[in-house]
């Protein structure tokens, strides 16, 4: 089951580079980001009335940080992904990378609530929408490069750990050749990042540690 879900992740990270560039191996993940949120403002001013700023103020307006997400800390970059045929009817929607913890059912909560809000249009190229969204809390150091929106809620009363933190974790861990320990904190990096490659090359590595540590028990 892990496995396939880093596989699914790493599947999300390769589509998103080849949608929005098409030659992103020679691009660095800034520039990617780049080209593929300005792409997503263009869209969003052509097919959401009053364009981009006007869907990210609804946004704002409209999800909350939840309790339960509060409390454990949850950070990360979810892809909310829909489609709006040229008529404006909503269809389609799923949530890429799911946080969970209440957090998905805000984000659908919140595309609901933008019907009767989309133009028309005359070609259905115009029709499928990938926005990278990022909550975050105050105080916490992240990534803040990828996401097209980012919320940003009150952190639990302390400051939740950094990405940094994490990512100085997992390669201690690694450098111990520890892959279950390591997996586990480039999981999180993951969540918190899932267009970052340098996460999914470190995973690779955790993971052909973790298999070498099982066969090393099973000899003995």
């Amino acid at each position: 089951m892990q496995k396939r879900w880093i596989v699914f992740m790493f599947l999300l990270l390769l589509t998103g580079s080849m949608v929005y560039a098409q030659d992103s191996t020679s691009m660095s993940d800034a520039t990617v980001a780049t080209i593929r949120n300005k792409q997503i403002h263009d869209l969003l001013d052509y097919r959401f009335r009053g364009g981009f700023y006007a869907f990210e103020r609804l946004f704002l307006q409209t999800v909350k940080y939840t309790p339960q997400a509060r409390q454990y800390c949850i950070i990360g970059i979810t892809v909310l992904s829909f489609q709006v045929s040229c008529d404006g009817t909503l269809h389609d929607i799923k949530i890429k990378n799911p946080l969970h913890y209440g957090l998905d059912e805000q984000l659908t909560k919140f595309i609901k609530a933008t019907k009767g809000q989309w133009n028309l249009c005359h070609n259905n190229k115009y029709t499928r929408f990938s926005v990278p969204i990022q909550f975050t809390m105050k105080g916490t150091k992240t990534d803040s490069i990828d996401p097209v929106i980012t919320y940003t809620g009150n952190n639990p009363g302390y400051v939740c750990s950094s990405d940094n933190y994490y990512l100085q974790k997992a390669k201690e861990a690694l450098a111990k050749k520890k892959g279950k320990r390591a997996q586990d904190y480039i999981e999180i990096l993951i969540k918190r990042n899932p267009f970052n490659n340098e996460y999914y090359t470190m995973m690779k590595q955790a993971m052909d540690y973790a298999q070498k540590g099982k066969k090393k028990k099973k000899k003995k």
